[in-house]
């Protein structure tokens, strides 16, 4: 049997993706590194004006897995 021929406009390149694991680790990355900054973040706040932004508490915890999803799905 012999399979079908590609078609030549088909672009490899512009469909390759990484590997489920670089992907995934990407995305580890990008939220630790995420959540890093946004604890960095609210430890010099609270240095600086010495009052806790109780407000972005919860935004530290949120936006690295909102990033994270983000930049896992970008190839999908």
């Amino acid at each position: 049997m012999k399979s079908s021929p590609r078609e030549p406009d088909t672009n490899d390149k512009a469909r390759r993706q990484p590997s489920k694991l670089a992907l995934n680790i990407a995305a580890v990355l990008v939220g630790l590194i995420t959540f890093a900054i946004g604890v960095a973040w609210l430890i010099y706040s609270w240095i600086v004006d010495r009052e806790a932004q109780y407000f972005a508490i919860p935004l530290v915890f949120s936006v690295p897995v909102i990033v994270a999803v983000a930049v896992r799905s970008f190839w999908d």
